[in-house]
């Protein structure tokens, strides 16, 4: 299987999560329990739009600038700490980005966030369907 396919049946689950979400919207009435699947929404959306960057940035085109496509292990994603003239990148919902050059992470750190870390949890809380990640490059991808 090719980046390019992995890619696309990323995105496959997370439409079909989505179709599952929604159908559990139709049917509870507790809006403690809406507003949890509603973010659940915005998540595979985000996720949905990371991987289409990562597809618009050539994974899978077999080309040198095809970095999308490469597993990163949680101790290989720690190297990248923006430290010793490592680029800094973050992990968020199994899709690395890089951060190096975005002004929000000067010095490689985030409100106490550090890069090289996975920081899923919370971007969740802070920036859930917000277009944040959308403008930052997809270097890799972490196994969930």
């Amino acid at each position: 299987m090719n980046d390019h396919e992995i890619f696309i049946n990323m995105i496959n689950d997370n439409l079909n999560e989505m179709g599952d979400t929604i159908d559990c919207l139709y049917t509870t009435s507790n809006s403690c329990v809406k507003n949890k699947l509603l973010n659940r929404l915005r998540k595979n959306m985000s996720n949905i739009a990371a991987l289409a960057q990562g597809l618009q940035n050539g994974a899978g085109a077999n080309s040198p600038q095809a970095g999308a496509g490469r597993m990163f292990t949680p101790e290989e994603l720690s190297r990248y700490n923006g430290r010793n003239g490592n680029p800094a990148y973050v992990a968020v919902n199994g899709i690395i980005y890089d951060v190096t050059n975005n002004a929000a992470w000067g010095g490689a750190t985030h409100f106490g966030l550090t890069a090289g870390t996975d920081v899923t949890n919370q971007f969740a809380s802070c920036h859930a369907g917000q277009p944040v990640l959308s403008k930052l490059k997809v270097v890799g991808k972490m196994p969930r």
